[in-house]
């Protein structure tokens, strides 16, 4: 978008300088990467408007425009044509954010608070931080605990680091009564393979994983066990997401692998294999509509810690029915959006969506057992000010169990 032009670039003109205003904590080196120009080059319009786009897809400007102007200050370039300049300007969304949780499920009270740090230092740094009471059941104090941690282009690198851990502890009713206690933590690494270190097209990367499950029988106490894994895992894919200013566009594509075995230190041993796709279609005259496809295909030749390696039934995938509803070592998933504005107002649209999918026992059994599938409508709320905040309600009709349910969250499904 074209913010302002004093005179009209003539194809002749050079890039004397690339500057940036408005961003009072964003690095320049953070935008520097992105962009597609550099000091010198034949001015090209096309290029200004792709690197003024990258920009946008940081997801950290509420607004990227850009103008030009004439630069005096050194005459003619040594090949006789003129210089310019080319200012981006941006908006900036706030990066810190604290959400307070409540949730009142079975006359139980759940609280928590989640804090999101965008943008750390200003280079583009991730912080997140999960602490949630789920109430007390039969004795035992119920609770949630995450932290993670993104590091991208790791001292200017093509590089990316990431790092998480999670405690959750929680009473397993379904078969006795189970005091249950998982933590797990993982250090990843991904690297770009694009020739400056930008934050989108082909990626390779891989991580190590460590999980562990404790499992204390609250009825004998003699039932206790543990046990651990250690996780190798690899990924390769591609990714390239729009950030435009009310929706979105481009797709994500890839293969996932985690390995565990005896050879790596681990108790268990399985090999877990996903194949994803997602692509955001928006429409040439029309900068609030989209429509949304996402497809999983994931098989497990074991169990994971005891229990199957997929489930379904979540405001993610199946919105129709309740968390975890279907569960197997085989998976199918098919999520299918369109979103448009509600009244002609575009921070706030409305969606209608159809998702299909199921479990399986085996790979073979996709062939042979129906799919479950849930439909349904809900409105969005986009928060410019904030990063990758969208609020949402949901509500869908699961046809396998005849039943509807009700979804809130502050991000898109996928």
């Amino acid at each position: 978008m074209l913010l302002l032009c004093s005179f009209t670039a003539e194809a002749a003109s050079l890039i004397n300088k690339i500057e940036y205003q408005g961003n009072k904590v964003t690095q320049a080196l953070v935008m520097d990467r992105e962009i597609y120009i550099s000091k010198g080059d034949m001015f090209d319009e096309r290029l200004v408007e792709k690197s003024r786009q990258a920009i946008m897809d940081l997801g950290l400007f509420k607004r990227v425009t850009y103008y030009l102007e004439e630069d005096y200050s050194g005459g003619l370039s040594r090949k006789g044509t003129g210089l310019i300049n080319v200012i981006f300007v941006v908006k900036e969304k706030f990066f810190i954010l604290l959400i307070p949780k409540l949730k009142l499920e079975d006359n139980e009270i759940y609280y928590g608070l989640q804090y999101n740090g965008d943008n750390l230092f200003g280079l583009n740094h991730q912080a997140r931080l999960l602490a949630e009471d789920r109430g007390v059941t039969s004795g035992v104090d119920e609770n949630r605990y995450a932290f993670r941690y993104f590091y991208p282009n790791v001292n200017g690198s093509y590089y990316n680091l990431d790092f998480a851990l999670q405690s959750i502890n929680e009473v397993d009713e379904s078969e006795g009564l189970i005091d249950r206690q998982d933590d797990s933590y993982r250090i990843g690494l991904t690297r770009w393979l694009n020739e400056k270190g930008r934050n989108r097209g082909w990626f390779v990367g891989g991580s190590m994983i460590y999980q562990q499950r404790i499992n204390d029988d609250l009825i004998v106490s003699e039932n206790f066990e543990s046990i651990d894994a250690m996780i190798l895992a690899m990924a390769a894919g591609y990714r390239d997401i729009k950030n435009f200013e009310y929706n979105r566009g481009g797709k994500a594509y890839g293969y996932q692998l985690d390995w565990s075995g005896e050879a790596i230190g681990s108790e268990t041993k399985f090999t877990k294999h996903l194949l994803y796709y997602r692509s955001y279609y928006s429409f040439k005259n029309d900068r609030v509509s989209n429509l949304n496809v996402q497809m999983k295909l994931g098989y497990a030749n074991e169990k994971i810690l005891g229990e199957y390696a997929f489930s379904l039934g979540s405001r993610n995938d199946l919105r129709g029915y309740e968390n975890s509803r279907f569960q197997g070592n085989t998976l199918f998933v098919g999520n299918f959006e369109y979103m448009s504005s509600l009244l002609n107002h575009s921070l706030m649209r409305y969606v209608t969506f159809i998702d299909v999918g199921n479990t399986y026992e085996q790979l073979n059994d996709i062939l042979h057992e129906p799919l479950n599938i849930g439909a349904g409508a809900g409105l969005r709320w986009k928060i410019r000010s904030l990063v990758k905040i969208d609020l949402r309600v949901d509500v869908a009709y699961g046809f396998t169990d005849e039943d509807y349910k009700f979804s809130f969250g502050t991000r898109h499904a996928f």
